[in-house]
């Protein structure tokens, strides 16, 4: 039976889950589009509710990815077109939506791959620009990203979009500045943030030591109560005449670095 209605009580809980009114915060979230929708199956994370329309029900791919779905949950509804547009965040919907439990980690459960690398962030406020950082830290192969106050919220649909997947891949963390701060103490992890006033560059920096990664405020960087407590401040040489990097670039430059000294 498709569901036509917005006062559904499967509707009206994920539109609660879409818009932040749930119980559940950043425990559930909801997911958009078949790419997403088949890395989250193939990471193991439950999915709990799948909302799909008639037109994605009849190409070929739709109909794999709902007999998949099928495997992992009962929840599966038919929408309207007009349903899906609710629920979506894009403008062009894709057909598919799905609400997601995501195990949020502690920082004691981070397992490290090799040497330790961390990736924090610190008043990031764009969306696109924190799911960015995401991706890369997940294709560099860092262990963790860690969310710290002031930033956006990982788990909004426009971050998700922009991880394209990673979300599932890397460890998620929400520790609380203090907490953290500590708890790279105890593990020997030097902090390195960015500032462009930095007398050092980042090429002639040693990064192969156990690290963490912290990128600030698009406007305004890291926060001078971070950057009080880093043991590095480095710097990306500018070398034409923009004024900087934009976070998601100096994100990337950076990892990439530490990954090249690394291999």
């Amino acid at each position: 039976m498709q569901i036509t209605s917005t006062s559904n009580p499967e509707i009206k809980e994920a539109l609660d889950i879409k818009n932040k009114r749930s119980k559940y915060k950043h425990a559930v979230f909801i997911i958009e589009g078949p790419h997403l929708v088949e890395t989250a199956l193939a990471s193991g994370n439950k999915i709990n509710t799948v909302f799909f329309t008639d037109s994605f029900r009849t190409k070929k791919d739709g109909q794999n990815i709902l007999r998949e779905t099928a495997k992992k949950t009962d929840e599966i509804f038919e929408v309207t077109g007009q349903i899906m547009n609710k629920l979506a965040d894009t403008e062009i919907p894709q057909g598919i939506i799905a609400t997601v439990s995501y195990a949020i980690k502690n920082l004691e459960e981070i397992r490290f791959k090799s040497v330790p690398l961390i990736v924090a962030v610190d008043g990031v406020q764009e969306p696109g620009n924190l799911g960015t950082i995401i991706r890369t830290s997940d294709a560099a192969g860092a262990d963790a990203v860690v969310i710290l106050k002031g930033a956006c919220d990982a788990f909004m649909q426009k971050t998700i979009r922009a991880t394209a997947g990673s979300i599932f891949n890397i460890p998620i963390i929400y520790p609380g500045t203090d907490k953290f701060l500590e708890w790279l103490k105890s593990n020997g992890i030097m902090l390195i943030a960015t500032a462009l006033d930095s007398g050092k560059s980042i090429f002639d920096s040693d990064l192969k030591k156990p690290i963490a990664f912290v990128f600030g405020n698009e406007a305004h960087g890291v926060s001078c109560e971070i950057k009080s407590k880093a043991d590095l401040i480095l710097k990306i040489p500018i070398y034409g005449k923009a004024e900087s990097l934009n976070v998601s670039a100096s994100a990337a430059v950076s990892l990439y670095e530490a990954v090249r000294q690394r291999l």
